[in-house]
């Protein structure tokens, strides 16, 4: 190790700076620990946060919906006789249900239980020491929440909301209420929770536990007031803490929000035990890398100075041997002749050339390939002299030069490998060149040959494989490495076969040797396998070269994978003959097999029965549960389909819910009848499609070869004719084909030609039905209702004709008629008045509703949008897709008022309602002898700001109750049949 003071210098300077880096790293590394952790705690905070307010969200629907509920029944306690039986008929499981989550429970003023509509044994139940009955005591209270508890008669795990319910004088008649059941909110919490570290609370502001996930069972009821959770939200409603659970005693991150003016607190918890991990972790990566930064630094100072001293002693050592270079200089000059004498000997040319371009050497060579010339421009052409010119400039400026130059001589190219060799004076400066040139075109050529050669080789697409004559291979170029898996060090040396698979037999290579052996070639396809143990199909060619002789010297192979070809070429068959859900045989395929089971039945004398299948009640499936249900549910019927019939059957499916299937060579006529019952019978039992259950059926129809068609168009179509009438007559039923349904089918083509002449003709007409103010007994709406005058047939309802231009698409140019016709007659009634129109729900599902035709329209009648109201029906309103809810919308927008028909006869429901604000509610008619149901419905349309319109109402005694029960309009003939515009407008001006 050297000791000089430039050494110590050196060393002291380098050790300063490598301590300032290595601090420099340290507190690089603690920043980013510290940076890290803090994002990550963040993170979850805000995740944490997100969740909890998703969960309040739940929790209040389910309250509002409890005491919409509770609101509802307890208006109809006010306006109905207080009687038992009023409260028992109005709570009555038939009359009142609300699912799984709550339902409700009349307390009389004492606390005893009076009805429930749950059917359970709760009638004279004393519930007066329950906190949700002492709180409803007192008037003013509103909706009151309960603690937690254990139910008397279900014994389930529920939490009580309650309303005091008063008489008009403000009597006080008892309480109504709501037992929620717990667990329900705890099975949400459940499939809410996205980890198994995440919990989700739900507690009273008394500090009992209502709902948890996980642990509801154990947690029901627990008091929790000496959790951090409890003492936070009685600081502050909202927030998000760092905790150890009670119940688990884990540490969490739990986010708190309570209910607004509920005494109900939402908390979500979420591990941090991940979070110490990840430090953990962090705090080891770091460490390491300080070690290895620390390491790296101590390996570089050493480095460092035993360079320094190594480059001390190479300065030492070349002093000495300057020393000596005097004395090789003069052995170098007495060996000069020597030199000479080589250099003239040599098949390359020597020169020296100094500063000036002047050549002061030149061997024999040199002159037999450039002549005589004492300079370079003497020797060079000038083209050539400007390409040497750069080269030589870098060769006196120090530089060892290699270049290749090429030159015509003797009418051949001749390229030379020239190298520029500076000689330097004692000070370094350079004096001359050492110049060597060598003739290489003859390698020159080879090279360019071969490398041609090597480029085609390694940039092939195709394996390529060399072998001896014994098939031993002998190189392989990097596409058979990419096809094969093999390196080439790893096949070179073995013989081609072990490459094959065993999936051709010991004949296939024999003939394959011997076509190879008498022709020198061979081409086909045969399998390979990959390194992997994966089976591949090769297309391979083998040619053979031979020696001087004729003998057989080497086999080249070419070869290329076409798996995935073959496998293309078959998932194209495939997706071209097969439904891609199902797998079963698609249009394409069943009508070539179709064909083809004719011919057989017709050569074999054998019968042959078409069944035509059609699922009902698929769509409410697809509607209610979402088309990933019903993909499920099309997969699970393709199975139970295949297991009713035999395997010499096929069964297809057309698309959509439509399916087929093909008996051939049927020897007992009672053959179909066991098989379409037996398929009835499979898809009337209900389908487990994940967690949820689906009920179909399935209407078929029957066409017999060669009874019912000869050829496979007429089989189908009379097939599906069938299915349409077992359809019509009520669904899960089958029919054979009769020669009569081919004439119902060409009348409904008949009557849907004729529909779109009605419209040219103008054989379509308006009339309208009064609609009465109940109050006031005033005609203020009018529905309008068309009419055909068929030239033949008289007089057509809409049922006569609606759904055959449902089925036609014509009923969109009907609707937009009947709307222009409308609004252009309403102009006469006075703006005041409203005209009620009905959209058909095909409208909705498969075109834009004309919102901007429209009130182009009624402006141009002078009308207010207000003029006009939509009526759309109840069912429409269950699909509630995109496409619904965005025309519902434009209906908004425009100020056009709605009306729901038909209320109650389908699925009734609060929330569409509230969601499509509805302005106009049409009570069916099998409400109106029922005063209760009346006054319920009524009550709970006009809390929702909805007017109810009475339909059908015929006689004085419906009248009478409706009146009674708060109804604000009356339709029916009690107050007039359908007229035309001109009658209506009379009665208007009479009025």
């Amino acid at each position: 190790m050297s000791t000089t003071e430039a050494y110590r210098r050196f060393r002291r300077r380098l050790l300063v700076t490598m301590t300032m880096l290595a601090l420099l790293a340290t507190a690089v590394v603690a920043w980013q620990l510290a940076s890290s952790a803090s994002d990550r705690e963040q993170a979850i905070r805000k995740q944490t946060q997100h969740y909890a307010r998703a969960i309040e969200a739940h929790v209040l629907s389910t309250i509002q919906l409890s005491d919409i509920a509770l609101l509802g029944f307890s208006n109809a306690i006010k306006v109905a006789p207080y009687t038992p039986q009023t409260i028992d008929s109005l709570l009555s499981s038939r009359g009142a249900f609300f699912g799984s989550n709550f339902w409700i429970t009349f307390l009389d003023p004492n606390g005893y239980a009076a009805a429930s509509s749950r059917d359970i044994a709760v009638k004279g139940v004393n519930y007066a020491d329950r906190d949700y009955f002492q709180a409803q005591l007192k008037p003013g209270n509103g909706l009151f929440i309960g603690e937690p508890t254990i139910g008397k008669v279900s014994k389930s795990r529920l939490f009580f909301l309650s309303r005091r319910v008063e008489d008009a004088d403000g009597k006080f008649l008892g309480v109504i209420v709501a037992p929620v059941d717990a667990s329900n909110l705890a099975e949400t919490f459940e499939n809410s929770r996205l980890s198994e570290d995440v919990t989700i609370t739900l507690f009273h502001t008394n500090g009992h536990i209502v709902a948890r996930a996980p642990l509801f069972d154990q947690t029901f009821n627990r008091d929790i007031r000496d959790s951090n959770v409890y003492r936070a939200f009685g600081s502050n409603p909202t927030g998000t803490i760092n905790t150890v659970s009670p119940i688990d005693k884990k540490s969490r991150i739990a986010s708190y929000r309570k209910l607004p003016n509920l005494p109900l607190v939402v908390t979500v918890g979420n591990s941090n035990v991940g979070l110490a991990l990840i430090s953990q972790r962090q705090f080891l990566i770091a460490g390491v890398a300080l070690f290895l930064i620390f390491t790296l630094i101590l390996a570089a100072i050493v480095y460092a100075l035993r360079s320094f001293a190594a480059a001390e002693e190479r300065e030492r050592r070349y002093r000495i041997l300057y020393a000596t270079s005097t004395e090789t200089e003069k052995k170098l000059a007495s060996s000069e002749q020597r030199l000479r004498l080589i250099a003239d000997n040599l098949p390359i040319v020597i020169a020296y050339m100094d500063r000036d371009e002047h050549y002061s050497f030149k061997n024999r060579r040199f002159a037999e390939i450039y002549g005589n010339g004492e300079e370079l421009q003497q020797v060079l052409p000038p083209e050539l002299y400007a390409e040497t010119k750069p080269h030589l400039e870098r060769a006196f400026a120090g530089e060892t030069v290699h270049f290749e130059r090429g030159m015509q001589r003797k009418d051949q190219e001749r390229c030379d490998a020239i190298t520029y060799v500076p000689d330097r004076d004692e000070y370094g400066n350079v004096i001359g060149l050492f110049v060597m040139a060598e003739d290489i075109s003859e390698r020159k050529r080879h090279e360019e040959s071969s490398k041609l050669a090597t480029l085609m080789y390694e940039n092939a697409s195709e394996g390529m494989m060399v072998t001896d004559a014994e098939g031993r291979i002998l190189s392989v170029n990097p596409a058979f490495s990419q096809i094969s898996g093999y390196a080439s060090e790893e096949v070179i040396g073995h013989l081609a076969y072990e490459l094959t698979s065993s999936h051709q037999n010991i004949k296939f290579y024999s003939r394959m040797r011997q076509t190879i052996t008498h022709t020198g070639y061979w081409e086909g396809e045969i399998w390979h396998q990959h390194k992997n143990g994966d089976h591949y199909l090769v297309s391979l060619r083998f040619n053979t070269v031979f020696d001087d002789k004729g003998n057989p010297l080497r086999h080249v192979a070419l070869f290329t994978d076409i798996t995935k070809k073959k496998a293309t070429e078959e998932a194209i068959w495939k997706q071209a003959n097969f439904d891609n859900l199902t797998g079963l045989p698609n249009r394409r395929m069943f009508n070539d097999r179709l064909r083809q089971e004719i011919k057989k039945a017709a050569r074999d004398q054998l019968p042959m029965a078409l069944i035509f299948i059609d699922l009902d009640g698929f769509k409410a499936v697809n509607d209610t549960l979402g088309h990933d249900f019903g993909d499920i549910l099309l997969k699970q019927v393709a199975e139970r389909l295949h297991e009713c019939v035999r395997n010499t059957d096929t069964v297809a499916r057309l698309g959509g819910d439509e399916f087929t299937v093909i008996l051939s060579e049927l020897k007992e006529p009672g053959d179909v009848v066991r098989i379409v019952q037996e398929i009835l019978h499979s898809l009337s039992r209900s389908f487990q499609l994940k967690h949820e259950i689906a009920h179909i059926s399935g209407s078929v129809g029957i066409s017999l070869f060669p009874d019912d068609g000869d050829d496979a168009e007429v089989l189908i179509k009379n097939a599906d004719q069938a299915m349409y009438l077992a359809k019509q007559q009520g669904r899960n039923r089958f029919n054979y084909f009769a020669p009569f349904m081919q004439e119902a089918s060409q009348m409904r083509i008949e009557l849907a030609k004729e529909l779109h002449s009605a419209l040219k003709n103008k054989e379509l007409r308006l009339l309208f039905q009064p609609i009465r103010h109940l109050a006031t007994n005033k005609i203020e709406m009018a529905e309008a209702l068309i009419r055909w005058e068929h030239p033949q047939r008289g007089l057509l309802k809409p049922a006569e004709f609606i759904g055959v231009a449902e089925n036609t698409g014509i009923i969109a140019a009907i609707g937009e008629w009947v709307f222009q016709e409308a609004a252009a007659l309403a102009a006469s009634f006075g703006n005041d008045f409203k005209v009620c129109v009905n959209k058909s729900a095909w409208q909705f599902r498969h075109e834009a509703v004309g919102v901007e035709h429209w009130l182009e329209l009624l402006r141009e009648q002078a009308l207010s949008p207000r003029s006009m109201v939509i009526e759309i029906t109840e069912g429409l309103l269950l699909e509630a897709n995109r496409e619904v809810v965005h025309r519902m919308e434009s209906l908004r927008d425009a100020h056009l008022q709605i009306s729901l028909d038909d209320f109650g006869y389908g699925y009734s429901s609060l929330n569409f309602l509230k969601r499509f604000k509805i302005d106009f509610l049409k009570l069916d008619t099998s409400f109106s002898d029922n005063q209760l149901l009346c006054e319920a419905i009524v009550a709970m349309a006009h809390r929702l700001d909805i007017k109810v319109i009475a339909e059908k109402v015929e006689n004085e005694a419906q009248l009478e109750i409706l009146i009674a029960a708060g109804c604000d309009f009356g339709q029916g003939y009690l107050f007039g049949v359908p007229i035309s515009a001109e009658k209506l407008h009379h009665l208007l001006i009479s009025q």
